[in-house]
């Protein structure tokens, strides 16, 4: 299995010439800052583990970890230009934390999770009319999983048989294509190795897929999937902060913004880029509040981060944070 994350582990002689060779440029021109938003309602200290998405201009955070009320059903929406949440319909059972979401056409896409045990759900909610729709679930029951959506098909990608927390076992490589028409899951390449608890975002028809863990390891790799294909190929430069549990990642014009999770240890407040055009990576400002576990959704040039973990599984803060990029 392949644990490439590690070469960007340098030794400080020449470390400047060091990460130009190997593509990751500091860059303190382009921080960007970050701002404090209304927090996720909840009742106890926060939630962790939500299905998140943007649709027109709200953000859906759905199901999740409350760290008072345990997992949950319920669907919070969080209205941009007004910085208020309200809630819509509960969504189905069980309760459930730890999936991940896509959003199509007015809807968000919620897929896997755990409860009692890992699920293999895919529930549709159309905030238009208030109402949850439950389709065809994946072949695979899953946790942790990264999904992306390219055109009319959903991926799950990756994820963990263990409904125990983030990195926790049972990893896998599998990889599932949800045809949106027709409404039935086929499966496609694997994953060039097995891990949970990635990040998965897609950009000029690929889907890229960073960092995650797997045997005890916390991964910095970056694999490129194209659907045109159904091949999968290794980008040459690694994530520079090897890390698993960000479940999503945002996205501003040509990057890519990997943001948050953790490592083993501390909850991470690192905000890396990676410009697709020319395979590279930068530095940005870290979040206010170091999280794993966190929704996140970009709208307007903007990223925003919600809820997440300490982390510890079930330590949850319920801090609602955006990112502005500066120019590029």
């Amino acid at each position: 299995m392949r644990r490439s994350g590690f070469r960007s582990r340098l030794i400080p002689v020449a470390l400047g010439t060091a990460l130009l060779l190997i593509g990751f440029v500091p860059d303190a021109s382009a921080q960007g800052t970050w701002t404090s938003l209304a927090p996720v309602p909840s009742v106890g200290s926060g939630v962790e583990g939500m299905q998140v998405g943007q649709v027109g201009n709200d953000i859906i955070a759905a199901f999740g970890l409350d760290s008072g009320a345990g997992d949950t059903v319920t669907t919070r929406i969080y209205d941009i230009s007004s910085d208020t949440w309200t809630t819509g319909s509960d969504g189905p059972l069980p309760a459930r934390s730890e999936g991940a979401a896509v959003t199509h056409d007015g809807s968000l896409y919620a897929i896997g999770g755990r409860s009692a045990t890992v699920l293999a759900n895919l529930d549709q909610y159309t905030p238009a009319t208030d109402t949850w729709t439950s389709l065809a679930p994946m072949l695979t029951a899953r946790a942790g999983l990264g999904a992306a959506r390219v055109g009319e098909a959903i991926y799950a990608i990756g994820g963990r048989t263990s409904g125990a927390g983030p990195c926790s076992g049972g990893e896998l490589a599998t990889v599932e294509r949800f045809d949106i028409a027709s409404g039935t899951w086929s499966t496609v390449a694997p994953l060039p190795s097995a891990r949970s608890d990635l990040a998965a975002k897609t950009k000029g028809g690929k889907i890229y897929v960073f960092g995650g863990c797997a045997g005890g390891v916390f991964l910095g790799d970056v694999d490129v999937y194209d659907p045109n294909t159904d091949t999968w190929s290794t980008a040459p430069v690694d994530l520079p902060t090897p890390r698993a549990a960000m479940y999503a990642v945002g996205k501003k014009g040509g990057t890519i913004f990997v943001i948050g999770g953790f490592a083993g240890g501390a909850a991470l407040g690192v905000n890396e880029g990676y410009k697709v055009s020319k395979d590279s990576w930068s530095t940005w400002a870290p979040m206010l509040t170091p999280r794993a576990e966190m929704g996140v959704a970009s709208h307007g040039g903007r990223i925003y981060t919600v809820g997440g973990g300490l982390p510890a599984f079930g330590a949850s803060t319920n801090q609602n944070e955006v990112f502005k990029p500066s120019p590029a």
